[in-house]
């Protein structure tokens, strides 16, 4: 007789277990899409990095000298990373050492911003408002003869 109890209160307990699971289960996914969204910003974050770094060396080297080339190049660089290379905002300047121009030994500094990739997500607060910006310094190795600041 006690085996029949027990099979009767497990069947009564059965529905216990889908409650509990509906009550859990909208936070689980909140959780597992939010490492997702985060993974997707950093993700976004590296790769911002490694085009200002890029565009940092050609920048060095003075390729692409001209500040629309410089741009387009880098635009491309982040529509192939994320598709927003139209929303990036781009500047490339030069630090003097010496008032006479642009010499080798000065710094170029070059600063990426434009969107991060984005879910969507209700609820779930974003870095920086999903703004990537990356900024990466180099020493100019090779002054073309008229290299251009794009503020």
């Amino acid at each position: 007789m006690t085996g029949r109890r027990l099979t009767q209160r497990r069947g009564k307990e059965g529905g216990a277990a889908a409650v509990e699971f509906a009550l859990v289960l909208p936070l689980l996914l909140l959780l597992v899409f939010g490492i997702v969204q985060y993974g997707l910003y950093f993700w976004t974050l590296q790769g911002g990095s490694d085009i200002a770094r890029d565009a940092a060396r050609q920048s060095a080297v003075g390729t692409p000298a001209r500040c629309v080339d410089f741009r387009t190049s880098v635009r491309s660089q982040v529509e192939t990373l994320n598709g927003a290379g139209e929303a990036a905002s781009i500047t490339r300047t030069y630090v003097d050492s010496m008032p006479a121009g642009i010499n080798v030994g000065d710094t170029v500094k070059v600063r990426v911003e434009f969107p991060a990739a984005d879910l969507q997500l209700p609820f779930l607060p974003f870095l920086h408002g999903g703004l990537v910006s990356t900024t990466a310094e180099a020493r100019v190795e090779f002054v073309p003869s008229a290299p251009e600041a794009c503020s």
